[in-house]
């Protein structure tokens, strides 16, 4: 790490615990279950935070982002993990397809949906919509058992779809991918799935409701209802109606 990178990484690290507090750091270590330190920061202002060590220390090229990705991410520090992600968003641009090793090394050190979702569900879906060869790498990470890296293949998905171009492009694998998984019996996984058809039904209802409407009687109770939040009413009916088709002992909340 060369010295411009590493005044990033320690001003960047300073700034965080000095804006803790410890009443947060509490409340948010209890919500989250966590077993990390926490310094109490919120996330907006972590965001302004990596923004101003951002502009302070210049523009980053791939070789310092990454190392500064892994400096931040060593420490066992909530804030300074999250700040992680939010670097390689606001970066996103100069990462490669190959940086999805790092990602997939930072996932599963990763265990809680605050971190997951924003390396998986931004980054990561960032990252495919200027690198599509990534996508391989993300469905096997929805073929995985281990629940957050599931989660995280999922995840991926919600920038791509949300996208006019991308759309037609990664609608067909994310229902390929998203097929098996309706009977997993994971509450984030379930939570991820209907996450992604809720989002994407806002400009695709059609697409949505057609394929979900036949497997309905397969998905979870969770997935069911954040698929249906944003479709018309009639719609709404008949995937719930669908539903309760399901065996009284496969039922799920």
């Amino acid at each position: 790490m060369d010295a411009a990178t590493a005044h990033l990484v320690d001003d960047l690290t300073t700034a965080l615990r000095e804006a803790g507090d410890p009443r947060t750091a509490e409340q948010t270590r209890r919500y989250l279950k966590s077993d990390l330190h926490h310094h109490g920061v919120r996330m907006p202002v972590i965001r302004t935070l990596v923004a101003d060590a951002a502009r302070t220390h210049g523009p980053l090229d791939r070789p310092r982002l990454l190392s500064c990705a892994r400096a931040l991410w060593h420490p066992e520090v909530h804030e300074t993990r999250i700040a992680t992600a939010v670097l390689l968003e606001r970066h996103v641009h100069v990462l490669k397809a190959e940086d999805t090793a790092l990602l997939e090394d930072l996932l599963r050190d990763s265990d809680t949906w605050a971190l997951v979702d924003l390396l998986a569900g931004s980054v990561a879906g960032r990252l495919l919509l200027r690198e599509p060869t990534a996508l391989p790498t993300y469905r096997r990470w929805a073929t995985e058992d281990t629940q957050w890296i599931r989660r995280s293949g999922i995840l991926t998905f919600l920038v791509p779809l949300a996208e006019p171009d991308g759309f037609p492009h990664y609608w067909p694998p994310f229902t390929e991918t998203a097929a098996p998984l309706l009977t997993d019996p994971r509450f984030f996984v379930r939570k991820a799935l209907g996450w992604v058809l809720r989002q994407t039904s806002r400009q695709h209802p059609d697409e949505v409701y057609d394929w979900f409407l036949p497997r309905a009687a397969h998905a979870s109770g969770v997935t069911v209802r954040e698929t249906v939040r944003h479709l018309a009413p009639a719609r709404t009916e008949a995937i719930l109606t669908a539903h309760k088709q399901q065996k009284p002992q496969a039922r799920s909340v």
